[in-house]
């Protein structure tokens, strides 16, 4: 790390530490009654808790001289990955932070055009991301960094919009969007090796196009993807059926898909559901999120312990809003209203704290990287407004503007 990077990192962590200092405050938690409902799990717990990762080395990060500082940007997107590293996007920019937040360092790759409201973008950890561009319907430009965004290499790809997936440096998958209507989504997916330097179409929907497959529906919308590695895949969405849990599964890299129906919780069976693609913090636990529309709006999680073979009903919670996931144990919903719940023990029982802000109608996400930090990102008249907690969510301070 140059001389001059060092300088800006000790500053910007001696100002994280003071941050710190100041707004640590205990959390006032209100205890929620206990289920009464005993929920079905999966036949083998947990057999560690999930702790937050620690660094093991500073990332460098570019300087002011080589990259600006943008003040106050109004943020479409943020992913931290601890306290104080981590990415956002703006609609013009890139960014990185190395103090929670506090300041953003554009790594915008040269020659990018506008990111829009909702960038095509994958960010694995602090060195690897990836960032998309369209050129026109059908193709695009990936961007790629594997040093934090100090340099960026770029290759034409033959898709302009997609969900991207990285399970290491060099495999990944991207399903893109072929347009739809009239509750259907026509969608296919593409398969790398070499980084994202070239891609092979493995599935396309599109009963247009000679040698579509109809294993994963053409009706439906297609709400999110993931891949837990280069064979066992989910497509998770909705459809207006009741009783039905869009939730899909590949074991063959992504060229035939079967439906992996989810029990419903007593009372929901007859529900209309959106289905979140899990999440997956090692090979054989994972997560993912069900809506239910049945009267009053709930939540449900379920979890797996055998790699998403099975999967097990947490308790619902009737409340919908933006969740995150810090570890397997700790979870939190939010609709950026006066009631925040959270779960320390991986959904079977929830609590609530009462946040001192209201976010209600313009909360956009929530970011959580262990039980006590968060950020939030909420839409204002002027700009984006990006908060951060340091006590689970109860007290939540502003960092931009």
């Amino acid at each position: 790390m140059s001389a001059h990077s060092k300088s800006l990192f000790v500053a910007l962590s001696a100002l994280l530490l003071a941050t710190l200092a100041c707004s640590l405050l205990p959390s006032p938690a209100t205890e929620v009654p206990p289920p009464t409902e005993t929920p079905t799990l999966p036949p083998v717990p947990p057999t560690d808790t999930p702790a937050p990762l620690i660094p093991t080395d500073t990332p460098e990060i570019p300087t002011a001289t080589a990259f600006p500082v943008i003040a106050s940007p109004s943020l479409t997107y943020i992913e931290m990955f601890d306290e104080g590293n981590g990415w956002a996007t703006t609609e013009e920019y890139v960014l990185r932070t190395i103090d929670g937040g506090l300041n953003w360092v554009s790594v915008t790759p040269p020659g990018i055009g506008s990111l829009g409201l909702l960038p095509n973008a994958f960010f694995k950890d602090t060195e690897l991301a990836w960032v998309l561009t369209p050129v026109d319907y059908a193709s695009g430009v990936l961007y790629r960094t594997t040093n934090g965004g100090l340099s960026w290499t770029s290759s034409p790809v033959p898709f302009s919009n997609g969900k991207i997936q990285f399970f290491d440096a060099s495999n990944g998958f991207v399903m893109t969007s072929l347009g739809g209507g009239a509750g259907s989504e026509a969608v296919a997916f593409y398969r790398t090796s070499d980084g994202g330097a070239n891609w092979t179409r493995v599935y396309i929907n599109d009963p247009t196009v000679p040698g579509a497959s109809d294993s994963l529906p053409l009706s439906g919308q297609k709400i999110d993807m993931t891949f837990r590695d280069a064979a066992y895949g989910w497509v998770g969405g909705a459809v207006p059926r009741d009783g039905f849990t869009y939730l899909y599964l590949t074991t063959d890299g992504g060229l035939t898909w079967n439906q992996q129906a989810l029990t419903l919780p007593p009372g929901f069976e007859n529900s209309m559901t959106e289905a979140e693609a899990p999440h997956f913090f090692n090979p054989s636990e994972g997560i993912l999120r069900l809506r239910l529309f049945s009267g009053v709006p709930t939540t449900v999680f379920y979890l797996t312990f055998d790699g998403g073979q099975t999967w097990g009903r947490t308790f619902p919670i009737n409340a919908i809003g933006r969740h995150s996931y810090a570890s397997l144990l700790d979870i939190f919903l939010w609709d950026g209203g006066p009631a925040l719940y959270f779960s320390h023990d991986s959904g079977l029982t929830w609590d609530v704290t009462m946040p001192n802000l209201n976010l209600s109608d313009t909360l956009m996400l929530i970011d959580f990287v262990n039980a006590s930090t968060g950020w939030a990102l909420a839409s204002g008249e002027s700009g984006n407004l990006l908060y951060v907690t340091r006590d689970g969510g109860t007290t939540w301070t502003p960092l931009t503007p």
